[in-house]
């Protein structure tokens, strides 16, 4: 049988370049080979924090929490309402003038505009679609087959569905989004770990964990069918694209699969010469990286980057998960004010603002307060892997951003980093949230109308 190429890799030994201080999980970085040679890697940690701004941005954090904005707003009346499923599906309603104005170029993805659209397009219809007959996603200019769609039959509500498809040259792997209590469940269960599935990188390479249990399930499930299919279709380029949790999945599918084909044991081996990339959508940042990578893990993990993108769209939440902390708090400070007023949430929202009064309660005693202070240290490590593709609004013209990490000084000015851009108060957050997440696929967005796929 075909299987992922799991078998047990070298023995590591615990690389000392990397220590931890001024509380639980928040890193000192010291010099390593990496850094002096000037390998890839070495520009997220060259221009690092000191110790000392390290500590101070850990008291800002928790500082911000400590005032307990969710508690506050709780003693005042709120008590995060969540919407009907009538009043949940406006959110997902297409706008007349929903149509974004400026699709990215080839030069800011690394796909040709129509590719975008059409990972944008099987990003939406995965929320809607319950058979691979169902999925609508030819137009006139590029034919478009799913051939295997899989829902997890009686585990499907522990699971998001996952979609294969071929166009052209180009074989596309989709994840659903969040939808269910589960994947509300997979969405926070955000331990960041290595695996063997990527066994030569897996002392330098960390990814979100329950992502990383989604995608091994399915590629093991799947991985005969598609290599074969790969190999008869001639296939060049391998795409994993999805949207929110979808998003996140397809960055560490990413990661997986490029490590397979490049590993010697696998029978992802037999596909040497197929690229993979990742064209995101509103995906949380999935990886964390330490600094104490190999010249092969330093060449893989450039590779990696130069063929990931990530769409984010206004003041998109989920995409500044889980390592912009202070973007975060700044979005619970503006919707305090409309939790008052009881007005109603998508479960998705109110997962993140249910999540916001569990750390605020965590700093009620000594004990707890390292603990969170602690988590905070790991959730401040994650980062985004490749371009950043920003939007500002609908029709305005994308910015191509880079992510450096939380403790990042930036002491050449750069004006591409993603942290550079700030939460922007609105009057009405709550009800705007969902915009900001979904329109980018279903407003139709990015995506194809109706009117021009059969």
């Amino acid at each position: 049988s075909v299987s992922l190429a799991f078998t047990p890799g070298p023995t590591f030994s615990t690389a000392q370049t990397r220590t931890h201080a001024l509380g639980m999980g928040w890193p000192t970085y010291v010099e390593t080979d990496t850094k002096k040679k000037g390998g890839f890697t070495s520009k997220f940690f060259r221009d690092k924090a000191d110790d000392a701004d390290v500590h101070d941005e850990k008291e800002s954090l928790l500082s911000r929490i400590e005032k307990k904005t969710i508690s506050e707003a709780k003693e005042m009346g709120a008590n995060l309402l969540e919407k009907t499923e009538a009043e949940a599906k406006v959110d997902w309603e297409v706008k007349a003038d929903g149509i974004f104005g400026f699709v990215p170029t080839k030069e800011m993805t690394g796909v040709e505009p129509e590719m975008s659209r059409l990972c944008a397009t099987i990003s939406s219809q995965l929320y809607t679609k319950a058979s691979e007959d169902e999925f609508i996603l030819s137009t006139k200019d590029q034919k478009t087959e799913a051939f295997i769609y899989d829902d997890h039959g009686a585990f499907g509500d522990a699971t998001p569905p996952f979609l294969a498809a071929i166009t052209g040259d180009t074989m596309i792997l989709g994840w659903r989004g969040t939808s269910s209590l589960a994947d509300d469940l997979n969405d926070v269960a955000c331990s960041p770990q290595s695996s063997l599935a990527w066994r030569k990188h897996a002392e330098t390479i960390k990814a979100h964990g329950a992502f990383t249990s989604i995608v091994h399930n399915d590629i093991a499930n799947h991985e005969e069918s598609i290599i074969k299919k790969i190999k008869e279709s001639g296939i060049k380029e391998i795409i994993t694209t999805g949207q929110s949790l979808g998003g996140g999945v397809a960055q560490v599918a990413h990661l997986t699969l490029r490590a397979q084909i490049e590993d010697e044991t696998s029978p992802w081996s037999a596909l040497q010469g197929v690229n993979v990339r990742s064209v995101a959508f509103c995906g949380p940042m999935t990886t964390v990286l330490l600094d104490n990578a190999s010249p092969e893990t330093d060449a893989f993990l450039e590779k990696l980057w130069d063929n990931s993108c990530n769409f984010v769209y206004k003041n998109d939440v989920v995409p500044r998960g889980y390592g912009y902390l202070s973007f975060i708090e700044d979005f619970v400070d503006n919707a305090q004010g409309d939790l008052i007023k009881k007005i109603p949430m998508n479960r998705i929202l109110k997962k993140i603002l249910d999540f916001q009064g569990k750390l605020e309660n965590l700093v009620d005693s000594t004990k707890e307060n390292e603990s969170l202070s602690g988590l905070l240290g790991v959730l401040s490590q994650y980062i985004h892997m490749g371009n950043l593709i920003y939007y500002e609004s609908e029709d305005a013209k994308p910015l191509v951003l880079k992510d450096m990490g939380a403790f990042y000084n930036n002491t050449k000015k750069e004006t591409d980093l993603f942290r550079c851009i700030k939460y922007k108060d609105v009057g009405d957050p709550l009800d705007q949230f969902m915009g900001w997440h979904m329109d980018i696929i279903r407003g139709p967005g990015l995506s194809y109308p109706e009117d021009e796929l059969y």
